[in-house]
């Protein structure tokens, strides 16, 4: 917009110049005619100019500046402003077919020729008055377009920057509500109230690709959830059977159907991670969620030959989160921790008044380069000997991420590894 502006503004100037020099070529015209019409013709071919006073007295006024000559048919000077008008001008009127404007090189005169009946006349005017016009005209446009053109310009560039900023405001709402879509909030969609019409047919076809999204993610969630729902029955019956068969292959069996019992288990409660959003705004005491997980797995660890240790924090340690999710999480670290650890060994569960809870063992340890993997879905890692799916960490994973927390894995002093389990928004701690 500035630069059409500035171009108008030149485009303008342009025409005021073609304008005055215009002018400037019709006033010689008249002028011309002027003296035309005060030519007296003889019945010889002489001719007589005779001007009226005030027209004489203009040229005589102007000092030079505006000259004319005349001549007859026999290239005799009839009339002449000034004998420097004949010095002049004679050379133009020597030819007898040249007429129209001319300009004279070496004094910069600028005039206008013509004839008739025989007489020729022209009229010219110093090169330095019409420069001095001109650029008088220059001076006066430019103070004027300065003070037109100039806030003119700036209303219309500051308005069509608000316009435009207004016209796109709603892009930056819908900005702002795309970054909220996801697996937590897959219903939400672009809003289309204010949208400019130019950008509604994009913003519909993004809601229309989200829409096909979620209901393919839909479906995969139910897929997943009725599957494990599925497999749970028969796999209880198989376990009963199991029970009332004799013979010694049965242990092994049992053990096997035990691990797709878990591996359903486990399948179910990431479906429902992710099917709905977590509740993460109750008030939880994490030593009831650390009490909980011990006493869910006492009786697996006693089995095992395994001790389980409780440090205790004498204050409760409140935070904002989903007991039943936490206490899931912290069962798969320790039940992490009694497939690892060697028996006889202790695995000690340790919560700080940050809201942070440690698993700690003697197992083997996890190696560095896996410490990030283990927590990614169906990830066994490389300890030999241990039965599982590798959804017990991917579980937590996903429950820490939802209260705004993490979990990590880190070599312990002396042996074995130490699961860390930080859970945000803690809201008292004593």
């Amino acid at each position: 917009m500035a630069i059409a502006i500035g171009m108008a503004g030149a485009a303008v100037a342009w025409r005021a110049l073609a304008t005055v020099n215009s002018l400037e070529d019709q006033a010689l015209q008249a002028q011309a005619r002027d003296i035309q019409r005060n030519l007296t013709l003889a019945s010889d071919g002489t001719a007589q100019l005779s001007l009226p006073p005030d027209l004489d007295a203009a040229y005589r006024y102007s000092g030079g500046g505006d000259l004319y000559l005349v001549l007859d048919r026999a290239d005799h000077v009839v009339a002449a402003s000034s004998s420097e008008a004949a010095a002049l001008l004679e050379p133009f009127l020597r030819e007898k077919s040249s007429t129209g404007f001319f300009r004279s090189a070496p004094s910069g005169y600028y005039g206008f020729a013509t004839s008739g009946d025989g007489i020729r006349i022209a009229v010219a005017q110093d090169g330095h008055h019409r420069d001095v016009l001109r650029d008088s005209l220059m001076a006066e446009f430019s103070v004027a377009a300065l003070w037109l053109l100039v806030p003119i310009g700036a209303a219309a560039v500051l308005v069509g920057v608000l316009t435009i900023r207004r016209g796109l405001r709603p892009l930056s709402s819908a900005s702002i509500a795309a970054t909220e879509i996801g697996p937590e909030q897959p219903t939400r969609r672009l809003p289309l109230t204010g949208m400019p019409r130019e950008i509604e047919p994009l913003v519909t076809a993004v809601n229309s690709a989200l829409d096909r999204l979620a209901r393919g993610l839909d479906v995969q969630r139910r897929f997943t959830a009725d599957a494990a729902h599925e497999l749970r029955t028969p796999l209880s019956v198989l376990t009963a059977r199991l029970d009332a068969l004799p013979g010694g292959d049965i242990d092994a069996m049992r053990r096997d159907v035990d691990r797709m019992n878990r591996l359903v288990e486990q399948l179910l409660k990431m479906a429902r991670l992710e099917s709905l959003p977590l509740d993460v705004a109750q008030l939880v005491d994490l030593n009831d969620v650390v009490i909980e997980a011990i006493s869910l797995l006492a009786p697996l660890a006693i089995r095992q030959g395994k001790e389980l240790v409780r440090a205790e924090v004498e204050r409760p340690v409140i935070v904002h989160g989903n007991r039943s999710a936490l206490v899931t999480a912290l069962v798969n670290l320790i039940e992490n921790a009694l497939a690892h650890a060697p028996p006889g060994s202790a695995i000690e569960v340790e919560l700080s008044a940050d809201g942070s809870i440690q698993v700690l063992d003697r197992g083997p340890g996890v190696p560095e380069a896996e410490r990030e993997a283990i927590f990614r879905r169906f990830h066994r890692g490389r300890s030999r000997g241990v039965s599982g799916a590798g959804l017990g960490l991917a579980i937590v994973a996903e429950i820490a991420t939802a209260h705004g927390g993490s979990v990590a894995a880190a070599s312990r002093p002396g042996g074995g590894a130490i699961f860390s389990l930080e859970v945000g928004g803690v809201r008292n701690a004593g």
